[in-house]
C-alpha cells in the first residue's frame, strides 16, 4: 500500500504534534511551579494525622525473639 506524500506528512505531523503536546504539560507544570508564589498554607489530612499522633507501639514480651540459624 502506497500512500501519497501529502498524507504520509499529515500523519507525521500529528505525531510529533501529540508528542509535543503530551511532552510539554510537564514542562509547563515545572515552570508554573518554579515561578508561582509558594502557598503558605500547608495540606492537612484530617483525621489520619490525629489517628497516627495517638498511637502507642506496645511490645509483646511473650513473643518469640526470631534469630538466625547456622546450617553446618
Amino acid at each position: 500500500m502506497v500512500w501519497d506524500i501529502g498524507f504520509q506528512d499529515k500523519i507525521v505531523y500529528l505525531v510529533v504534534g501529540s508528542a509535543a503536546v503530551y511532552l510539554g504539560f510537564p514542562v509547563v507544570s515545572s515552570f508554573k511551579s518554579l515561578f508561582s508564589k509558594t502557598q503558605t498554607k500547608e495540606t492537612s489530612f484530617g483525621c489520619y494525622e490525629a489517628a497516627c499522633s495517638s498511637c502507642e507501639v506496645k511490645i509483646d514480651k511473650n513473643q518469640k525473639v526470631l534469630s538466625k540459624r547456622k546450617h553446618g
